[in-house]
């Protein structure tokens, strides 16, 4: 992650380096962008950026983390106690191609380039910045689930944050090897995992309930298409 100098810059100075970066990272394939397009994109000498950043790998990893945290804080702040909810707007942020978080367009292409960036950099993406945010998220909704009566007795919070958490990467992954692009087939896939997962995390009656609540919005949203 950035150094301490990074964040004692004042706000507007951070978000303008964050935006240029995104816009970067966005526009070319992650191998081909060399440290002296970073460095004309922001801006910056070399010997500032490296009082900033560590390297490109940790540019990449503060703004994801910057739209990680901005998509937590959207969930713990939100009534919306469904984890599948959660799930299937997944690492992509989106659920058949609509937005359902306060993501803008850039962000949302930002968190896609996950499908073409080098693999030891999606680890290290995981290792050092999702595995810390989505964690905790995954389990303060299982938390307000059980209050409400959504989960069988039985189920042990820290395992299923950890099998959320970690299936999310794993289908990236296996969108990655199979080269699934599009965004309705992601969703499918992604939806198939969130119903599996389901019929042994809720009791029954919940569990239908979720379901005939999120086929209700599914048509709603489709009305309101045509």
């Amino acid at each position: 992650m950035p150094k301490n100098t990074f964040f004692r810059l004042d706000e507007a100075r951070r978000e303008e380096i964050s935006n240029s970066a995104m816009h970067l990272f966005v526009d070319h394939l992650y191998e081909d962008i060399t440290m002296k397009m970073v460095l004309d994109r922001l801006s910056m000498h070399p010997g500032t950026f490296y009082r900033y950043f560590e390297d490109k790998d940790d540019l990449y990893c503060l703004l994801i983390r910057n739209v990680t945290e901005k998509r937590a804080a959207y969930f713990n702040n939100s009534n919306e106690d469904s984890l599948f909810q959660f799930f299937l707007t997944g690492l992509l942020g989106n659920v058949n191609g609509t937005v359902t978080e306060p993501l803008n367009e850039l962000e949302i292409k930002l968190i896609e380039t996950f499908l073409y960036i080098p693999e030891n950099v999606l680890l290290k993406v995981y290792l050092n910045v999702l595995k810390g945010e989505s964690f905790p998220l995954i389990k303060d909704i299982l938390r307000r689930m059980r209050v409400d009566g959504y989960l069988r007795p039985d189920i042990d919070d820290d395992l299923i944050s950890f099998m959320f958490e970690s299936m999310q990467f794993n289908l990236v992954m296996f969108f990655r090897e199979f080269d699934i692009k599009d965004s309705k087939l992601q969703h499918k896939i992604s939806k198939y995992f969130a119903d599996f997962m389901g019929h042994g995390l809720l009791e029954d009656h919940k569990y239908s309930e979720i379901v005939s609540d999120l086929k209700k919005a599914k048509g709603e949203q489709e009305n309101e298409n045509l």
